[in-house]
C-alpha cells in the first residue's frame, strides 16, 4: 500500500512538474513552410497571365498576399523546455527513489516496516559490536536480539560463541539446545537442555523443549516429567502441554489422534490452534488441500522445518486432523 501511494504521488508531480512543456495549444494550425508558399506563389503568376477581368484582379490580390507573407515568413521555432521543470522533475524522482528504498524495499525476509528496518539496523549493529569486542555481554546481547527477531542463524552464532565464552551461561546452553531441536536434531538438543535446566530450574522453556526432544526420540516417560516439571514452574502454555501428556498416556494406551500427534509433534512450532508460531500458520493453509504434499514436507522437511518422523498410522491421523483446520 505504501509503494503503491508513493507510486501515485509521485506520477502526479511528475505530470504537473512536465505539463508546461506541452507549450499552448494553437487555435490555428501551424502556417504553410515556405517552400509551399513559394511554389503557390510561382503557380499563381503563371495563371495571371491567362486570366482577365476579375479573376485576374483576384489572382494579383492574392499574389500580393504571398509576396508580404514572405517577406514576414519566420519559420516555426523549437519549443525550448523549462529548465526548472527538468530539475524538479530530476527531484521527484529522486525524492520516490528513495522513499521506496527507506519505507517499503524489504532488507530481512518479511520486512516491509519502519519498524522492522530500524529493528534490523539495531541487530546489525550489535553483531558487528559482538563480533568485534567478542565479550560475552555483546554475544549476550546480540543473541537475545536475534532470537527476539527470529534471526535463527544469528542467534546460533551469538550464542554458540558465548557457550566458548562462558560454558556456565544457562541461557546460551538453553538456546542452543532449543535451535538444535528446531533444527531436527534431538538428540544432540538434549544434553544441552537437560544442563540448562538443572542449571536455571526455573527457565520454562528448557523443561519444555527438553520434554519434546525426549518425546520426538520416543522416551515417553521422560518427556511426561520433564513437561511436569514446566507446568510447575509456571510455563504459559498450559494447556497446550496438558494436552501434550494426554496424547502420549493415551499413545501408551493404545489410543491415537491426529489431534494428539498434532499436538505433541506440530504445535510446538505452528501453535497449539495452528494458528502459526516459529513455523507459518496453517489454519486455512491452502497447502493443506494437497495431501501429498503434506505428506512430502512432514517426512522430509522444507525450509527450516526439520523431517518429523512418524508412522503411517500417525501420519494419517494427523492428515485426518490438517482436513478439519
Amino acid at each position: 500500500m505504501t509503494a503503491i501511494l508513493f507510486a501515485l504521488v509521485a506520477l502526479a508531480a511528475l505530470l504537473w512538474l512536465l505539463w508546461p512543456l506541452r507549450g499552448r495549444e494553437e487555435p490555428f494550425p501551424e502556417p504553410p513552410r515556405r517552400e509551399d508558399l513559394l511554389a503557390e506563389l510561382a503557380l499563381l503568376k503563371e495563371e495571371a497571365r491567362t486570366l482577365e477581368g476579375e479573376e485576374k484582379k483576384a489572382a494579383l490580390a492574392r499574389i500580393v498576399r504571398l509576396e508580404k507573407a514572405l517577406e514576414g515568413y519566420r519559420p516555426a521555432q523549437a519549443r525550448r523546455p523549462s529548465p526548472w521543470a527538468l530539475v524538479g522533475a530530476l527531484l521527484v524522482l529522486l525524492g520516490t527513489g528513495y522513499g521506496l528504498w527507506r519505507y517499503t524495499l524489504p532488507r530481512l525476509p518479511g520486512e516491509t516496516l519502519v519498524t522492522a528496518r530500524q529493528e534490523a539496523q539495531a541487530l546489525r549493529a550489535l553483531a558487528d559490536r559482538a563480533r568485534r569486542t567478542g565479550s560475552p555481554e555483546d554475544l549476550l546481547a546480540w543473541g537475545r536480539k536475534a532470537w527476539e527477531l527470529q534471526a535463527f542463524d544469528q542467534a546460533a552464532e551469538a550464542y554458540l560463541e558465548l557457550v566458548k565464552k562462558d560454558p556456565r551461561n544457562a541461557e546460551a546452553i538453553r538456546r542452543v539446545g532449543i535451535l538444535l531441536f528446531m533444527s531436527g536434531r534431538a538428540e544432540e538438543a538434549v544434553p544441552f537442555l537437560q544442563i540448562a535446566a538443572h542449571a536455571d530450574p526455573q527457565a520454562a522453556e528448557a523443561w519444555l523443549f527438553l520434554g519434546n526432544a525426549y518425546f520426538q526420540l520416543g522416551q515417553n516417560e521422560e518427556a511426561i516429567g520433564a513437561w511436569e516439571r514446566y507446568l510447575e514452574v509456571g510455563g504459559e502454555a498450559r494447556e497446550r502441554v496438558e494436552n501434550l501428556i494426554a496424547t502420549v498416556r493415551a499413545k501408551a494406551e493404545g489410543g491415537l489422534s491426529g489431534q494428539g500427534v498434532f499436538l505433541s509433534r506440530c504445535a510446538a512450532c505452528h501453535g497449539a490452534e495452528a494458528q502459526g508460531g516459529v513455523g507459518p500458520a496453517l489454519k486455512g493453509n491452502p497447502l493443506l488441500k494437497s495431501e501429498e504434499a503434506v505428506r512430502e514436507i512432514v517426512l522430509k522437511g522444507r525450509g527450516q522445518m526439520p523431517p518429523v518422523p512418524l508412522s503411517e498410522e500417525e501420519l494419517q491421523a494427523l492428515l485426518a486432523y490438517l482436513k478439519t483446520l
